[in-house]
């Protein structure tokens, strides 16, 4: 743990705005903050003397804390704190922790800037002690949310990656493909996706034991999500099957994608305990081109496509990439290199 209880890691820098026109008032909470910072390279501590410029630095560069005072040019206090609760509730804003500066120091004018989204008060003139005080508080809420944050970005990347090769789990991918086909569909744009499947993967199992299988398929999913990260996403379909979607990519762009991960991967070598791997995989590819032109797609209808083109590569023999076109099934021959398909 570092500074306070913070963690040491560089998204543990404290960013606080001083929102004052008092240049007295402004050098008092200055030095107070910069005392209970002995390493300043934790804090960015910045200031402003208006309401709207200090609404606007909120909204934008979302500190963690702020020392508000309740009455600013342009825009007040009060009014400032309820502008950021309601932007609050967006998911992506984060939380700041408000402390009102004022020389108000009666119960009605408390309850108003409470109720307004203020989370506490420093009333005029102010004391080092408050200013620790209400810093520690500050710190205390601000370690708290991100510790929950942490904990939810956590859950959300479980929920939508696959445990043992770390890229897309199926339902994420599956989704990806939804959101793809309707953007495709509402704006007349192509769409490519491939179903790829690794040969012969019981026999690695049943000869080299499972535990080279899962290597197997983490570095499948490994060079899958690095290769395709501009051109689209990678999932685990299931079992050994990979599912690809690459958006606004037409038939003879998503032939070269395909078949350059293709090359990658036949070209890699895969060695397990010292035992070299034989890996090969078979593809199906399938493409919508001008949905408007062609009726209404949905992805049922592309996987079931891709899902035919690799059982056809499987059936001729495993080792290469088939796909429809106007003429019916064709092939990518495993020994022919992307360049040839101009």
């Amino acid at each position: 743990m570092g500074l306070f209880g913070l963690n040491e890691d560089a998204s543990d820098v404290v960013r606080i705005l001083i929102a004052n026109d008092s240049k007295l008032e402004k050098r008092i909470l200055f030095d107070g903050i910069d005392r209970f910072f002995p390493d300043r390279s934790r804090l960015i501590l910045e200031s402003c003397s208006r309401g709207d410029d200090a609404l606007d630095y909120i909204l934008k560069e979302k500190p963690d804390m702020v020392f508000l005072d309740w009455v600013l040019p342009g825009i007040e206090g009060p009014e400032i704190c309820r502008s950021v609760r309601e932007k609050e509730g967006d998911d992506d804003f984060g939380y700041c922790y408000i402390v009102m500066t004022t020389s108000m120091d009666d119960r009605s004018s408390i309850a108003h800037g409470l109720s307004s989204g203020a989370d506490d008060f420093i009333t005029k003139p102010f004391h080092s002690e408050d200013i620790e005080a209400r810093i520690t508080v500050g710190l205390r809420l601000v370690e708290a949310y991100r510790k929950v944050l942490r904990q939810k970005e956590a859950i959300d990347r479980m929920s939508r990656t696959d445990e043992l090769t770390g890229i897309l789990n199926r339902r994420y991918v599956l989704s990806c493909l939804e959101k793809s086909l309707d953007r495709a569909q509402r704006e007349n744009r192509s769409l490519s996706i491939c179903l790829c499947d690794v040969d012969f993967f019981k026999h690695i199992n049943d000869n080299y034991g499972h535990q080279a299988g899962d290597f197997v398929l983490r570095k499948l999913g490994y060079f899958m999500e690095t290769f395709l990260e501009k051109h689209g996403v990678a999932g685990r379909y299931g079992g050994d099957e990979f599912l690809f979607v690459l958006p606004e990519a037409d038939e003879a762009e998503a032939k070269e994608i395909v078949c350059s991960l293709y090359e990658r991967i036949s070209s890699a070598q895969f060695v397990f305990n010292g035992k070299e791997l034989p890996i090969s995989l078979s593809c199906g590819l399938s493409f919508v081109l001008s949905p408007m032109e062609h009726g209404m797609w949905n992805s049922s209808n592309l996987i079931k496509m891709a899902d035919d083109a690799l059982y056809e590569a499987k059936r001729r023999g495993k080792n290469r990439i088939c796909f429809y076109s106007d003429e019916g099934m064709e092939e990518i021959s495993s020994v022919r290199s992307y360049q040839d398909l101009a």
